[in-house]
């Protein structure tokens, strides 16, 4: 028994269209279930990561569906140095998410109402995801969106993304950006923790399950990721894109986010109807895992909101 999964369901794998191993796992609700969780997670994450997150839908009456999206955790690597954060095409991963969701999670489902659930980069994927795939899920909770290319103003992120351009264009789209870790000794905890959560012992649970596992560690990104997830935010801000999504969606922010770009978040979400925003304040950037002062208010917003669909 792995101690760093939730202790009830199962990981297995399924071949996307184009031949890519992706793992998943099922996790069912405990007592009679209310409906299904579609959980998408962020850049460089696994399932272990969200261990206590998934059990506490689990209590909840959920089932949990969720992956480790190509390139990263256990699923299928895309060069062949593993350490390697390289994704070039994110509408790809979009149409893992619906391979999944229709191969997996659709069949199971029992009539029951189905939620997805992200954070960052996944909430990212889950806007292309909503906007490709209308109808598919009744609900959507996004925590802190990846939305633009860092925190800098206009100046400092207009020549940076020129710079990744460039790089892109010389040929370099395979090469480790410039700054980004290698291999796990070069990864600053001291500044990751300070960046993402006040709660150091669920920041060590993710470290000690790619300590079990190192197989579970990716590094930096590429030039080639960075010019993917460029040409996926043009996507998402252009004309029309947000208005297209019609499902109810509840945007969770953090309040002392040093990680995605909240500003660009709030002017797309304007673009939306049928749309919530919650801002938690103080709240560093990974709020599923962050103290439980952040965290119980995260939950409130998200129980009101998803249980308003099923009661």
């Amino acid at each position: 028994m792995n101690k760093f999964l939730p202790h009830k369901g199962a990981t297995d794998f399924f071949k996307t269209s184009d031949g890519v191993s992706i793992r998943y796992g099922v996790f069912p609700a405990e007592g009679m279930a209310i409906g299904t969780i579609l959980l998408i997670n962020g850049h460089r994450e696994f399932i272990e990561k969200y261990k206590e997150f998934i059990e506490d839908f689990q209590k909840r009456g959920f089932h949990v569906f969720t992956m480790d999206h190509r390139g990263q955790g256990l699923s299928g690597r895309m060069l062949t140095n593993p350490r390697k954060s390289h994704n070039p095409d994110f509408g790809r991963i979009v149409m893992d998410i619906q391979e999944f969701t229709e191969d997996i999670v659709r069949p199971a489902e029992l009539g029951l109402p189905v939620f997805l659930v992200s954070h960052s980069l996944g909430s990212h994927l889950a806007l292309r995801f909503l906007h490709d795939y209308p109808g598919v899920v009744d609900k959507a909770v996004l925590l802190s969106p990846f939305t633009d290319m860092g925190h800098g103003g206009f100046f400092k992120r207009f020549f940076a993304k020129l710079f990744f351009k460039i790089m892109y264009f010389l040929g370099m789209s395979r090469i480790f950006a410039v700054g980004q870790a290698r291999r796990k000794s070069m990864i600053d905890h001291n500044h990751a923790f300070e960046r993402l959560t006040h709660d150091q012992e669920r920041y060590d649970h993710s470290q000690e399950a790619i300590k079990h596992n190192p197989d579970l560690f990716v590094g930096g990104v590429t030039y080639g990721w960075l010019k993917g997830a460029m040409n996926s935010i043009k996507k998402i801000k252009s004309s029309g894109f947000m208005e297209k999504i019609k499902t109810p969606c509840l945007f969770i922010l953090s309040g002392d986010e040093k990680v995605v770009n909240n500003q660009t978040t709030f002017k797309l979400i304007a673009k939306m109807n049928n749309v919530k925003v919650t801002t938690i304040e103080g709240a560093r950037h990974e709020l599923y895992r962050e103290s439980d002062e952040y965290r119980n208010q995260m939950w409130t917003v998200i129980d009101r909101f998803l249980y308003g669909r099923i009661q």
